[in-house]
């Protein structure tokens, strides 16, 4: 009985021993089916987070990069599009009119006052300006009407061969368009504080220090360097007025009025000329314009921001002029009858360091008729506040889907301590 009931226990034993090892055959496959699942699923949200983030970075730069785009390259056009050649002139002699861009006052910034970044923002701005008009309007002629540089008169010859080399390629011009610079105080000094050496080097450069004329299918330009209208008798000023009374004679003998006239250089076309130089003829102040985008009227100084009566006078005189073009004040300023009782033009400045709203002018030039417009160039404050919204936007979005991404990580680091306690249960 003993032996039977040892042998039936030992039975026993040996069943639930192998029932137990059953059971453990059994649930290990589950219990380790679940873990890999876990951890594949772990793997792949911890693939997407990163793939997320991923995105939200690229997203990040692509609009950063799209608005640095916008506001230094496609703005210019969009601006300047506004802008249109005015209405052309009848042909005359069966010539088409002339097409002109006129600016002023640029004002390279120099080694001595220029800051690297304020040089980098407002000769960007100055280059991206002209070479999308240059794009878009495509003009025979461009005139600079002085102050090219700022520190023209203080800095030594090195450095001006560097400003030079710097403005032909910032206002580099396409084949067909003719640029011409005219001399300015930045560019030698006022009259007190002018040398003929720093006149002799802007001549060298830019062919034009004094008075001279050009003719272009009939249309007759005359640059004039109002630093040498002082009438005081100096050098400079003495050889600008034997220029300027050589080509009156030459509109005289055009005229048929003229003396000695076989000795005089003829024009192809005899028409009224268009003066061109950086101080404007005389006036008191900007209450004379019939436009003016001044924020002030200050009364002007002879010989400091207006050339002097008995200059003005003297130029009427002597080429008696139909239309005048001018820079300095910075200001746009449109005269329909000045002193000499012609229309002229004052030129805001072209660069956003010494105008927010800076413009040049477009114009249609006939022997007998000329058509101005006006373009407005991108404002300095719309630029930057397009950076501010532009920049808060992105960074605001930015923050917005990264705390999308924080609280679905959360949610799935919460969801997978669940599965993992289950499974350890």
């Amino acid at each position: 009985f003993c032996i039977s009931v040892t042998a039936a226990d030992e039975t026993r034993h040996r069943i639930f021993i192998l029932s137990a090892a059953a059971a453990a055959v059994i649930l290990r496959p589950k219990i380790t089916g679940n873990a890999v699942i876990g951890g594949r699923r772990k793997h792949r949200s911890s693939t997407h987070s990163r793939m997320k983030l991923r995105n939200l970075l690229f997203r990040l730069l692509a609009g950063a990069l799209c608005l640095v785009l916008f506001n230094e390259f496609f703005v210019y056009y969009l601006v300047l599009l506004e802008c249109q050649w005015p209405t052309k002139p009848h042909p005359v002699n069966g010539q088409e009119p002339v097409k002109v861009m006129l600016l002023a006052d640029t004002h390279l910034l120099g080694p001595i006052h220029g800051h690297w970044f304020d040089k980098l923002r407002r000769e960007w701005q100055m280059h991206r300006t002209f070479q999308s008009a240059m794009t878009l309007f495509r003009p025979e002629a461009v005139f600079v009407l002085g102050d090219i540089f700022d520190e023209g008169n203080w800095v030594n010859q090195k450095e001006f061969d560097a400003y030079v080399d710097r403005f032909r390629k910032l206002f580099h011009t396409p084949e067909g368009t003719q640029l011409y610079s005219i001399v300015g105080n930045h560019d030698i000094g006022f009259h007190y504080a002018t040398h003929p050496y720093l006149t002799h080097r802007f001549g060298k450069a830019f062919n034009n220090t004094g008075v001279t004329m050009t003719s272009i299918r009939g249309v007759n330009f005359v640059a004039i360097n109002s630093v040498a209208m002082e009438g005081d008798g100096c050098q400079l000023c003495e050889t600008a007025e034997k220029e300027l009374r050589g080509i009156s004679a030459i509109f005289k003998c055009g005229r048929g009025v003229g003396h000695g006239c076989k000795s005089v250089p003829k024009l192809e076309e005899y028409s009224r000329p268009i003066v061109l130089q950086h101080y404007p003829m005389y006036r008191e102040s900007d209450r004379a314009c019939q436009e003016y985008d001044a924020p002030q009227i200050e009364l002007y100084r002879e010989r400091w921001e207006v050339i002097s009566k008995e200059s003005t006078d003297l130029i009427g005189e002597l080429i008696n002029p139909r239309l005048s073009f001018s820079g300095h004040t910075h200001h746009y300023c449109h005269v329909a009858k000045n002193r000499l009782g012609i229309e002229e033009y004052t030129l805001a400045s072209f660069s956003w360091r010494n105008k927010n709203n800076p413009s040049f002018v477009l114009a249609q030039i006939s022997p007998s008729e000329h058509t101005i417009a006006r373009c407005q160039m991108p404002v300095e404050n719309t630029i930057i506040n397009i950076y501010l919204v532009g920049g808060i936007v992105l960074v605001l979005s930015s923050i917005l889907r990264l705390g999308s991404f924080v609280s679905q990580l959360r949610i799935f680091s919460r969801g997978g301590r669940r599965e993992y306690r289950k499974l350890a249960k």
